[in-house]
């Protein structure tokens, strides 16, 4: 399991970039923090593999993640 500590999605360009940033995170449903199966991935992903994933399964773009690597 992948650990995805903290998640910064980016509404620059979207319908939601001029509201608060909490705000346009709950409306639009997006997690701040996620896990996300092993199999869902290559088992060598890095960092951009799972922006990439985070970017195709919620429809947003991130800014940045943080990973936890127990």
């Amino acid at each position: 399991m992948i650990k995805v500590s903290k998640i910064v999605w980016d509404f620059s360009g979207t319908e939601f970039e001029d509201c608060d940033y909490e705000e346009a995170r709950k409306i639009t449903v997006l997690p701040k923090s996620i896990k996300i199966k092993e199999s869902d991935l290559d088992s060598d992903a890095c960092e951009e593999d799972i922006i990439e994933y985070l970017n195709e399964s919620y429809g947003f773009e991130v800014e940045m993640i943080e990973i936890d690597e127990d």
